[in-house]
């Protein structure tokens, strides 16, 4: 395909999801971006800002929300990580295989891994933490593909930050590690040198991490939350270790039949098995994807679409290779198989909903629909934990309504709302699950007595209770605090009950104006 022709459709595809830019912060999105604010200020994760995901993401979105403190900022790191993904897949087929297999890949990715075919217009996928772990795992393969010929020490070194970097994002990306080691093992060039190097990159960007937060003594909180908490989390969802291997056999299955690119990816991987003989190095592909596979499997069976991610660049590598492998000279064969292919493609993946998603962001981003109009089209306070206006509607009551040194409470999972707020939460428990769950309860600091003892110490000006959010998983938020003697009696004791945003229980401090 010649070069002009391959930026014209990558540059299409990539436009298709500018309409994206208005969209709001996800549920997810809302903790991270609190979490960056908290860190913005002085603060740090896990001591004083408690989530269970591991101090990248939330350095991240710090640093995402310093260039532009806006809910936009979110698909717009999104946008940037799928053309920086789509770049580094071109680069990185192209040493591999062909020019052809890395533009092919790359076209692939653009167009099959589009936030907006999930639910929502993909506001639960966009710059999770698997967004930032594809592209540093891609970035990585990148580094090692550039450096298999020659003395590779110096690119195996930077292959090793990323990979570093991507376990910094989630422990479970470890596993990437492994598939480049096998890449470094294909193309014979491992060494004990090699090893060294690529070892040491790894624990580089862990051990900053971890030197930076030991300072400010949240090791032991850091350990609680992204170990602790994880095991239990995973484990909650597997009856046992064969439970966990019989899962990792078969979702892809069931993933197959609805994303494309794991229909394609997964076909691609079962053609490069079976021609490995005479294409070896697709056997990487494989590996990568393979691991990709295995980290979905250690987060748990919740089947999260965040999860999945992480798969699409050696997915889309995987099918653009076998494609050029069964690539048959006759052209009637090739156009006869791209139909039947298209079709698979077209009944897989809901493309209707990614144009009704897109249309719908455009419309916005043209005043053809108000605000509250669009916010609306982002989950239904009334059935779901996530709803875009409540979270924002919530935020512009407490920040009308408080001082701006006083500090509130969400107890839910509604984080946002602190950031549309411009407020410190009360407790660093800025969502409720842990405390629902009584996570470590009876340590100092944690369970119902931690979040007492917090707001206590704080004396919140606003209280926001949750009205539905866990159910069936675990209790709703303002059930939950309203049938526990201690926290239901403190509130009770100091606070008077207000309207407020729909879908929360507002308490006041009492003797404020409302």
């Amino acid at each position: 395909m010649p070069n002009r022709l391959f930026l014209a459709l990558a540059c299409v595809l990539l436009a298709v999801r500018l309409p994206s830019l208005v969209q709001p912060m996800g549920a997810d999105q809302g903790l991270y971006a609190y979490t960056g604010e908290r860190i913005r200020a002085g603060a740090l994760p896990y001591r004083d800002a408690w989530d269970q995901k591991p101090p990248a993401i939330h350095l991240a979105y710090a640093v995402m929300r310093t260039v532009w403190p806006r809910d936009s900022a979110v698909p717009a790191a999104d946008l940037l990580l799928a053309a920086l993904v789509a770049v580094l897949l071109r680069h990185v087929g192209a040493a591999l295989a062909t020019q052809g297999v890395g533009q092919a890949s790359a076209l692939l990715f653009l167009l099959l891994s589009n936030p907006a075919f999930a639910r929502l217009g993909g506001v639960a996928v966009r710059a999770q933490c698997e967004t930032f772990i594809a592209a540093a795992v891609t970035g990585a393969f990148f580094l090692l593909a550039r450096g298999r010929d020659g003395k590779p020490t110096s690119n195996v070194l930077g292959a090793g930050l990323l990979f570093g970097l991507a376990f910094a994002f989630k422990y479970n990306a470890a596993v990437y590690l492994a598939a480049g080691v096998f890449a470094l093992f294909v193309w014979k060039k491992v060494t004990p040198a090699v090893l060294a190097a690529i070892a040491i990159g790894f624990v580089l960007p862990a051990a900053v991490l971890a030197a930076w937060l030991a300072a400010g003594r949240a090791l032991p909180d850091l350990y609680g939350a992204t170990v602790e908490y994880n095991l239990q989390y995973s484990g909650e969802t597997y009856a046992g270790p064969l439970h966990m291997v019989s899962y990792l056999l078969t979702f892809p299955i069931r993933h197959a039949r609805t994303d494309a690119l794991w229909l394609l990816g997964g076909g691609g991987c079962a053609v490069l098995l079976l021609a490995w003989s005479r294409a070896r190095e697709g056997l990487i592909a494989v590996a990568w994807v393979a691991a990709a596979c295995l980290t979905i499997a250690i987060n748990g069976s919740r089947e999260l679409p965040q999860y999945f991610v992480q798969a699409g660049p050696p997915l889309a590598l995987a099918a653009a290779w076998a494609g050029a492998i069964l690539w048959n000279r006759r052209g009637i064969v090739n156009a006869a198989a791209a139909v039947v292919l298209a079709i698979a493609v077209w009944r897989v993946n809901d493309f209707p909903k990614l144009a009704a998603s897109t249309r719908h962001d455009a419309r916005y981003a043209l005043g053809r629909i108000d605000r509250t109009q669009h916010l609306e089209a982002y989950g239904d306070r009334a059935t779901r934990k996530y709803s875009a206006l409540a979270v924002v509607e919530l935020g512009e009551f407490m920040g009308a309504r408080s001082a701006p040194d006083e500090t509130v409470l969400v107890f839910g999972f509604s984080c946002g709302a602190y950031v549309h707020a411009g407020r410190a939460g009360a407790s660093r428990f800025s969502w409720s699950r842990p405390v629902i769950v009584g996570f470590n309860d009876g340590r100092p600091g944690y369970g119902v007595s931690g979040l007492l003892d917090d707001l206590t110490r704080n004396a919140p000006a606003i209280v926001a209770l949750q009205e539905r959010d866990w159910f069936p998983d675990v209790d709703n938020s303002a059930h939950f605090f309203m049938n526990t003697p201690s926290l239901a009696g403190w509130l009770q004791n100091g606070y008077d009950r207000v309207n407020g945003p729909e879908g929360f229980e507002i308490w006041m401090k009492r003797g404020r104006a409302r």
